[in-house]
């Protein structure tokens, strides 16, 4: 009885022991989970997305790197790289085996057995080679179709990226011009110690409010349109609104491009070079429809069982499977495949025309812009400048009003303006240039062709 209680005592102690032991590692390891989630979450907050200038270069390639275009142009690049393979295949053998009861009738023996295999091979003569070559011209062109899709990323991206830095420089413009019509409004209710003190007819003081009324609207409507451009900006680049700090000033072009190296340059331009591989295809494809209207020979072995007067006996035999043309049917075939190779290079003719045309026309509106531009900065937008210099010293010394301040101010702004635009619609015509004669913008090692590799 002693021992009974003595071992029930150590139990409980021994119970007691391992439940606060048990308890001290669950709340050590819940304090431990608690720790670790707060430090991540904490991580997760403080970690700030960092903002940053984007310029024309970094835009791009930001572009490219989510292009769907461009990843759609890959997963095609890699179907035709599978016909390749495809297309140098054999036809798969076939097997016919027979089962019977002819043996067993003819010697009484009854039954069923195997009697006949036949193992039956095709054989393709030419036109696995001729498969073969349009295949991989056809995964030529869709390589040079794949630079063609960066030339339209790039053209889009640039487009939107000036678009944007118009409206930047747009919405900066506005929020001056708003500053200027709060600094007039602001100086005729405060009590100036300037020497010259000039009463404000009613006409006046309203021609004051409703200037700083547009002031407010242009410059509402500004951040609208640069909030838009924004939205489109952030999609087709795939990043966040607060990733973007800010874009690079709109800056006039320097030099002109020479349209002779840009004629030159587009002899090898991405979208002819893939219908040049285009038209090799088609011919290509003249040649297997000639040489695959016929069924291809084939060659069977044959094994049979028969019953000879020496009992039953193995039978060997060797057939050939040639196809009779009666009809006209590979001429036809012959025939449609030349009239599809023909439209492949009335198609290059066709491109090749409208390429030119189309950088001849980009390129004398982009001349156009740039020499207008060079002289509305001469005739209109230095003179504005100085005429609203002149303005102010003469506002200052009591000689013009405030009202011709204030119309000095809005040529001023408004031949900003127009000059802004200018700007943004040479960027947008270079753009164009560039689409028409196959330059990159940026030329990155996703866009170089290798085409004497065509399995790797």
């Amino acid at each position: 009885m002693f021992v009974n209680n003595i071992f029930s005592i150590y139990g409980a102690i021994i119970s007691r022991v391992f439940t606060l032991t048990a308890n001290r590692i669950k709340s050590q390891t819940a304090v431990m989970t608690t720790v670790i989630t707060v430090a991540l979450v904490t991580a997760f907050i403080s970690t700030p997305v960092i903002a940053q200038k984007w310029t024309l270069e970094s835009s791009v390639k930001q572009a490219m790197s989510v292009s769907p275009e461009l990843q759609k142009s890959t997963a095609e690049i890699g179907a035709l790289q599978a016909d390749i393979n495809l297309s140098t295949m054999w036809p798969d053998p076939e097997i016919e085996m027979r089962v019977d009861n002819m043996l067993g009738k003819d010697d009484g023996a009854g039954g069923y057995d195997l009697t006949d295999i036949t193992v039956w091979q095709s054989i393709p003569m030419s036109r696995i080679k001729y498969q073969e070559s349009a295949s991989e011209a056809s995964l030529r062109a869709a390589k040079y179709f794949r630079q063609y899709q960066s030339l339209q990323v790039q053209n889009r991206v640039s487009k939107v990226f000036h678009q944007l830095q118009f409206a930047s420089a747009r919405l900066v413009l506005a929020e001056k011009q708003l500053e200027f019509a709060n600094e007039i409004n602001n100086q005729n209710k405060k009590n100036s110690s300037a020497t010259v003190v000039r009463y404000m007819t009613p006409l006046e003081k309203m021609r004051l409010g409703i200037i700083r009324e547009e002031a407010r609207q242009a410059t509402a409507n500004a951040e609208g349109k640069y909030k838009e451009v924004l939205s489109e900006f952030v999609k087709l680049l795939g990043i966040e609104m607060n990733e973007v700090d800010d874009v690079s000033r709109l800056h006039s072009i320097e030099t002109m491009p020479d349209i002779e190296k840009l004629k030159q340059m587009q002899h090898e331009h991405a979208q002819l070079s893939g219908q040049k591989q285009k038209v090799e295809a088609a011919n290509h494809n003249i040649d297997v429809a000639r040489s695959s209207q016929s069924i291809d020979p084939s060659i069977g072995l044959s094994w049979s069982r028969d019953s000879l007067s020496i009992g039953r006996t193995d039978i060997y035999a060797i057939m050939l499977n040639v196809q009779i043309p009666l009809s006209d049917r590979k001429n036809v075939a012959q025939s449609k495949a030349t009239y599809k190779a023909s439209q492949q290079k009335i198609e290059y003719q066709l491109l090749k025309r409208e390429l030119r045309i189309n950088l001849n026309r980009s390129f004398a509106h982009l001349n156009h812009v740039i020499e207008q531009a060079m002289e509305y900065e001469g005739k209109v937008l230095k003179p504005s400048s100085k005429m609203l210099e002149l303005t102010n010293d003469g506002f200052a010394s009591g000689e013009l009003s405030i009202l011709s301040l204030v119309d000095a101010n809005n040529t001023f702004f408004e031949s900003r303006l127009t000059y802004l635009d200018l700007l943004y619609q040479a960027r947008v015509e270079l753009a164009e240039v560039k689409l028409f004669a196959g330059q990159l913008i940026v030329d990155t090692d996703s866009q170089h062709l290798n085409l004497n590799t065509l399995g790797e």
